[in-house]
Formats: C-alpha cells, sequence, structure tokens
C-alpha cells in the first residue's frame, strides 16, 4: 500500500485535541475524577458519533475520542455501526478500536500516569501487521509488535522532544516530528487507512468526566 502524506494533529501536547463535544472537558489528567472510576475512549476512523455510556461525543475528531469518565459495571458504547457493553473494572483505561470490517475489540491501556513520565500509546487500525513506534535518536522501538486493530502502550521518561516513527521491519510507514512528551500526561500515536493510503497521527490524551 502507497504511503499517504503523514498528517500531525495541532497542538499535540499544551492543549490536546478540543472538539466542540469536549467543551467542559477536565483537561489532560485524570487525577481530577473521583477514585476508584474508570475511563472509556474510542478509536473509530469510519465513524462520526459515539455515546460512552450517558455521554455522547458527536464530533470523533482524528477518528479517536477523549476518555470519558464513567463508573465500575457494565457500560454501554453506541456508535453508527452498532454498539457494544464493557465489564469496567475500577482505575482502568479502556480504547474500543471500531476497524472498517469487524466487530470493536475492546482494549485495556496500560496507564500509568506516572509524575516522571509520559503514557506513549501506538494503535494500528490499518491492514499492517508488526508495526513498531521508532526512536531515531535512539536508534531503537520503544513500542513493538502492534498487529492489525491492537494497540500498546508505555511510559517513556518525560519532558522530552523526539522525533518518532512508525516502521515495519526495516520500512518506513509514518514520520512524526518534534513530538513533544510531558510528565503525567498521555499520547497516542495512530496508524490508520485513508482514502486507500497510510497515513499516520499523534494527539495529546483528554478527558471528559
Amino acid at each position: 500500500m502507497k504511503l499517504k502524506h503523514v498528517f500531525q494533529i495541532a497542538a499535540v501536547v499544551a492543549c490536546g485535541t478540543i472538539t466542540s463535544a469536549q467543551a467542559g472537558d477536565d483537561g489532560l489528567y485524570q487525577d481530577v475524577f473521583a477514585p476508584n472510576t474508570s475511563f472509556i475512549r474510542v478509536l473509530a476512523p469510519d465513524q462520526n458519533f459515539a455515546a460512552i455510556g450517558t455521554t455522547s461525543v458527536d464530533d470523533i475528531e482524528g477518528s479517536i475520542s477523549s476518555y470519558v469518565n464513567v463508573m465500575p459495571g457494565e457500560v454501554e458504547v453506541s456508535l453508527n455501526s452498532g454498539s457494544t457493553t464493557i465489564a469496567v473494572e475500577p482505575n482502568l483505561h479502556y480504547t474500543v478500536v471500531v476497524p472498517a470490517d469487524g466487530d470493536p475489540v475492546v482494549l485495556t491501556d496500560e496507564i500509568s500516569a506516572s509524575p516522571s513520565k509520559a503514557d506513549v500509546s501506538l494503535y494500528n487500525v490499518s491492514g499492517e501487521a508488526d508495526v513498531e513506534l521508532y526512536v531515531p535518536r535512539a536508534k531503537a522501538a520503544v513500542v513493538k509488535e502492534v498487529t492489525s486493530v491492537s494497540g500498546k502502550t508505555i511510559a517513556l521518561k518525560a519532558p522530552l522532544t523526539l522525533d518518532f516513527e512508525i516502521r515495519k521491519g526495516g520500512d518506513v510507514l509514518a514520520e512524526l516530528p518534534a513530538i513533544e512528551l510531558q510528565r503525567k500526561a498521555g499520547l497516542t500515536f495512530v496508524l490508520m487507512e485513508q482514502d486507500g493510503a497510510l497515513a499516520a497521527f499523534a494527539t495529546a490524551n483528554s478527558y471528559i468526566k
């Protein structure tokens, strides 16, 4: 598959990705929320609406929503294409990945919220298998073997500004330069297909009560 021009959502770190659905957003950090609650977001490149519990997200900018704060228990996630129910446990982060074909996949994100690190996630909603998030300065992959319709999260030292690449084997699929990592904050990288080509973006994690 050909590589489309890589795009990067603006304001990756300082203000996050703020949409009209996020008016009243409580910011990038989850420590303003009640203890033992959890968080759900939707990654849905072909959708423009989601309802997470009783919270509607009607503008999924860049294909990914904010995390919505939810209580533990059964939580329904509704989309244009159908719905799924998550058995939510306390103090966890979930991402519902909605592929172009097939049923939604619920992933648990390993969010640490470390005071000295940034949480970095790579999601692969393309048809490519075993992609990785690579840091040229370190000459190393920091997230490895992310299969199609899946994701992984790690914590990296922060604050720091790094260039990133999404690779498969030794081939560069996407370049995302000058990404700023902040302490106790999260970033999400996504590799997807758009108009028959690969595209990628990075965006700051954000939260809605």
